[in-house]
């Protein structure tokens, strides 16, 4: 597995479980559950591609990470307490995220070349 697959691949992971550990059992929005948990479920969407290593999977991750990122400064502005320190969180995970799927596109497409 080449560095780029891995932390990308890793990145994927990690804000997935964020966002599930988030809305189901740290912070979740209503004390009995709320359909929020299910934003976990596309961000992993694209992790088999990933591992295969192909483009259009990382440039898809690109795309999905953007709303991630959106819901962190909003909610990082909007709430507070330990919903402010999640969302703070999130909001960096999805930047590390968003770095770490750049870099893989650029060296996919230098080694495709």
């Amino acid at each position: 597995m080449r560095t780029h697959q891995f932390f990308s691949s890793g990145g994927i992971i990690l804000m997935s479980l964020w966002c599930l550990a988030w809305e189901g059992y740290i912070a979740p929005l209503n004390p009995d559950g709320s359909w929020l948990i299910l934003k976990c479920i596309p961000i992993i969407l694209p992790l088999t591609g990933m591992l295969r290593n192909t483009l259009r999977a990382y440039q898809y991750a690109v795309l999905l990470v953007f709303p991630y990122f959106i819901e962190g400064v909003v909610r990082s502005y909007a709430e507070a307490g330990l919903f402010q320190l999640m969302a703070f969180g999130e909001l960096v995970l999805s930047l590390l995220l968003f770095t770490f799927l750049l870099m893989s596109v650029r060296t996919i497409r230098t080694q495709g070349q």
